[in-house]
């Protein structure tokens, strides 16, 4: 039953990683992509951007990685709340004391 418990814990934990780990690459991957074709950096590139950025590409790269940014701040977040959870003892009083 333990046994069985744990490994539950572990895939879901693995599935839960493996999300992670796919908005990190895909927050930096289409960091590069919305560089190299929404603000090119050349001159022409400069006098094009203002055409590309409301392309759609370039939207659905931005909501990634704005959207990929959130869940890594999130993923920070829920770390440091579980290690502070280990961290420092919770102390329960009783009414009689």
């Amino acid at each position: 039953m333990l046994k069985d418990m744990i490994k539950e814990n572990m895939y879901y934990a693995g599935r839960l990683l493996g999300m992670y780990i796919l908005w990190i690459l895909l927050h930096y991957v289409c960091v590069y992509l919305y560089l190299y074709f929404c603000t090119p950096s050349t001159v022409t590139g400069f006098i094009m951007s203002p055409f590309l950025v409301p392309a759609i590409h370039c939207q659905a790269f931005r909501w990634a990685i704005y959207n990929g940014g959130n869940s890594i701040y999130a993923m920070w977040f829920i770390l440091g709340a579980w290690i502070v959870k280990y961290l420092t003892p919770i102390q329960y009083f009783s009414a009689t004391q």
